[in-house]
């Protein structure tokens, strides 16, 4: 007979609650989201987006750093709470739960954007140390606003190697990774790559080639930009180019993953409620899999279609709020069957974002949800049915040989039934 430990038992547990999140979709956000907040925050907390750009801080020549002409930092001050009083409890926000997002980059650069021009003159004269006045104030915006994760490097103008391997370095020292945005002249990407890597060789750890405009023709070469010791190389596109709608983007998206070329995507730019954000970022999140459940976890597979059919999400027990969903890659009000994997689980639906509400309980598979509910859920709550959990719990055994759990005196601690055991209301399997 298998014995398992309470040590064992407890990696098991670990392992059935690490569903880890991957960053594998990102979106560039505007001025839009201060000017139309807080919608626009609550619009990206459940878009299903593991990961946002703020476009743009702007480096003025005297080291001040700005957005759409509104001063952020000044002489190593954060002074933006005099005309945007909301930023910092906004950007805080965007990870707050329920949220799909993790990450958060501020973009420096851009098309017809000098900051690069005027970061290269300011360290060839102040340098990086602490009493320059690009050390000083993304200090003060990294403590002000301390979910900002890294620096989102856009530059297309004025290449210098040299100062832009010193700038990231300043900033990794300060908090900031960096994720470079090239979509053309290869050889200074590579090249700034290599040197801020060999000062810092954690700095850099994301790249995301342009596939849109200047860079259009990068759709059929994501493989050929490579940098060495960085494999985490997303691809972008538009979502309001008119050659492009979101299925053919996502099959785009779809045929980089394929090819491996690509580990992720990103899409330019959420500056207004034209676009449905959650459509892409599920999709992407589906072709990228931002989450990848088990097999043996898998409690849950809902379906797109009735009858089991469309694009099929798998999920694993826990409580799934629209963000989570998405996420997992389902679309809001999209779901229109499912399967429950074994009659240990039920399933509480929801047409709220946030499980809370009128609900559907169903205890066994649907092939077809009601009028009130098909193509109408935005949340899910998967657990385990109380009726099933009495009866394995005072059931018996059908075969020793299917293992039980002992505790280091060797003392049995549950019954079984089928290869499982319940432990704190969890499923273990074996």
């Amino acid at each position: 007979m298998k014995r398992i430990t309470l040590l064992t038992l407890g990696l098991i547990i670990a392992f059935a609650d690490a569903f880890a999140q991957k960053e594998v979709s990102g979106v560039y956000v505007g001025g839009h989201i201060r000017r139309e907040r807080p919608g626009t925050i609550t619009t990206l907390r459940n878009s299903g987006f593991t990961y946002v750009i703020l476009f743009n801080v702007h480096v003025d020549p005297d080291g001040t750093l700005k957005t759409d002409g509104e001063t952020i930092c000044k002489d190593g001050v954060y002074v933006f709470q005099k005309t945007q009083p909301y930023y910092q409890q906004d950007v805080a926000n965007l990870k707050t739960p329920p949220t799909s997002i993790s990450r958060i980059d501020i973009c420096i650069g851009g098309w017809g954007n000098d900051s690069y021009t005027n970061i290269k003159n300011l360290v060839n004269s102040q340098g990086t140390g602490s009493s320059s006045i690009l050390y000083r104030n993304f200090k003060a915006l990294k403590e002000a606003v301390p979910e900002i994760d890294a620096v989102n490097n856009d530059i297309e103008q004025d290449y210098d190697v040299d100062t832009g391997a010193k700038f990231h370095i300043m900033m990794y020292d300060l908090g900031y990774k960096t994720t470079l945005a090239p979509y053309t002249n290869m050889n200074y990407w590579t090249s700034l790559c290599s040197k801020i890597r060999a000062s810092r060789p954690r700095a850099v750890d994301r790249v995301m080639i342009q596939c849109y405009d200047g860079g259009a023709g990068n759709v059929n070469n994501v493989g050929s930009w490579k940098f060495t010791g960085v494999n985490n190389r997303h691809a972008g596109l538009l979502y309001y180019s008119n050659d492009w709608s979101v299925e053919k983007n996502l099959a785009q998206f779809q045929k980089w993953y394929d090819d491996g070329v690509a580990t992720g995507g990103f899409v330019w730019v959420y500056n207004s409620e034209e676009w449905d954000l959650n459509a892409w970022a599920s999709g992407m999140n589906r072709v990228f899999k931002a989450i990848t459940v088990p097999e043996e976890q898998v409690a849950v597979r809902c379906y797109s279609e009735k009858n089991y059919r469309g694009y099929c999400v798998a999920l694993p027990e826990g409580k799934f709020t629209q963000a989570d969903l998405a996420v997992y890659g389902l679309k809001a009000n999209d779901l229109s069957s499912f399967e429950i994997v074994d009659d240990f689980y039920q399933v509480l639906i929801y047409n709220s974002t946030n499980c809370t509400g009128t609900r559907l309980k169903r205890t066994s598979s649907a092939k077809q949800l009601s009028t009130s509910y098909d193509n109408k859920v935005c949340s899910i709550i998967i657990e385990p049915n109380p009726t099933r959990i009495n009866e394995i719990e005072n059931g018996k055994p059908k075969d020793e040989k299917e293992g039980a759990i002992y505790n280091l005196a060797g003392q049995r601690l549950q019954k079984m039934q089928k290869g499982m055991n319940i432990v704190n209301g969890k499923k273990i399997l074996f």
